[in-house]
């Protein structure tokens, strides 16, 4: 959207000449000849910046800047005077009053543009800022914003207890998992849920988004998971269980994947169904399988179906899951993704390293590719390693 200026003087020839010029720079122009004019046109256009002859008839300017600036909705627009006479008093006089500038006529036409460009490169970024510090209220105050850190900090610290605060001891197996938030508070999460009979349920998620929206949406469906699957059903039935709750407590721009499964030490298995997530790897020997059974992201529709997948596990066998803040982010140059391929690579690499080792070889190869550059999504890795031969 064009830049609005409202230009006022008295002089026909002038006002028209400063129109035409700023037109054809693509800002909108509107004009007034008096100071009564330009105050009941500056409230109805609300313009970006006021170009302001001092010496008019009825209303000089000195008196609209007073007006201006006694106006809430008006008083941090910005004002180029513009005078025909520059003695040192009425300079000071338009600068004390409110005004921000001035230009003496006769005026180059590129002075004015460039003095123009300058107070709004200084504005633009007010101008974008007001409404939300409006919105923040007192929020936005010192006492305000520190509230509100230690109320972040407060959330991330009970984001962070939901989390695995150690890693499962499953008899034949070796698992673990660590997460990274881009911000203080995540919109990923894993979690490990222990059964009868010594199965456990594994879960890892992506919520769409990050910061707080992502996170409570976060806390939601962990509560809502830990709720359906303590009702020992399949993976299947767990996910479209979570699906239809989202389905009615939220909107389809809300949204998350997932993975859930079991994985049971007795008959030596994985038993899962996944959510448009990123595909867990296998890797049995050399050789890397995605774990693809599952059907639609959770939270969107209603109708979704899932399916779910039973693979047998021998010793030996690894399964990676991770959240697609690994597979894309990107170097500095922002020219590569760090990719399924380098993250199969560098998984295989590891495979002989404990769980726990081998999440870390990853997030370090990351970190490695991606150099200085600033994480920008959440990262997840979860390991699971069979040990143990079925009985």
């Amino acid at each position: 959207m064009a830049e609005k200026i409202l230009a006022v003087d008295d002089e026909l020839d002038i006002l028209q000449l400063i129109e035409m010029t700023l037109i054809s720079d693509g800002f909108e122009v509107v004009t007034a000849s008096n100071g009564i004019e330009a105050l009941e046109r500056a409230r109805i256009h609300k313009p970006d910046l006021i170009l302001l002859d001092l010496m008019m008839p009825e209303m000089d300017g000195f008196e609209v800047i007073k007006n201006l600036k006694q106006t809430p909705e008006m008083r941090n627009v910005p004002v180029i005077m513009l005078t025909a006479r520059a003695q040192a008093h009425e300079r000071i006089e338009g600068l004390s009053a409110g005004a921000d500038d001035y230009i003496t006529k006769p005026f180059e036409l590129e002075e004015l543009k460039l003095r123009i460009e300058s107070i709004l490169a200084h504005t633009r970024k007010a101008k974008y800022i007001n409404p939300l510090i409006s919105a923040l209220g007192d929020w936005f105050t010192e006492d305000g914003m520190e509230q509100f850190a230690e109320h972040l900090q407060t959330a991330s610290a009970i984001q962070q207890h939901l989390l695995p605060q150690s890693d499962p001891e499953l008899e034949g197996f070796d698992i673990s998992g660590l997460l990274e938030s881009s911000m203080s508070v995540s919109g990923d999460f894993y979690d490990f849920v222990p059964f009868e009979d010594n199965r456990l349920g594994i879960v890892i998620a992506d919520v769409r988004g990050k910061g707080i929206p992502a996170a409570l949406l976060m806390v939601m469906i962990r509560t809502a998971m830990r709720l359906v699957c303590r009702e020992d059903i399949s993976p299947s039935s767990v996910l479209k269980r979570v699906n239809d709750l989202l389905v009615i407590d939220t909107t389809p721009d809300f949204f998350a994947t997932m993975v859930y499964g079991i994985l049971d030490p007795n008959s030596l298995t994985f038993t899962y169904s996944n959510a448009g997530h990123c595909y867990p790897m296998l890797l049995k020997g050399e050789k890397i399988e995605e774990l693809q059974t599952g059907g639609m992201i959770l939270g969107c529709f209603g109708f979704a179906e899932f399916e779910t997948e039973t693979i047998e596990l021998e010793a030996g066998n690894k399964i990676l899951f991770y959240t697609d803040g690994l597979t894309e982010a990107e170097t500095k140059a922002e020219e590569e993704f760090y990719g399924e391929e380098r993250l199969k690579q560098v998984f295989k690499k590891n495979s002989d390293f404990s769980a726990d080792e081998l999440c870390r070889k990853i997030r370090e190869d990351l970190f490695g590719f991606c150099g200085t550059n600033q994480q920008k999504d959440d990262i997840t890795i979860v390991a699971v390693k069979a040990s143990a031969s079925r009985n």
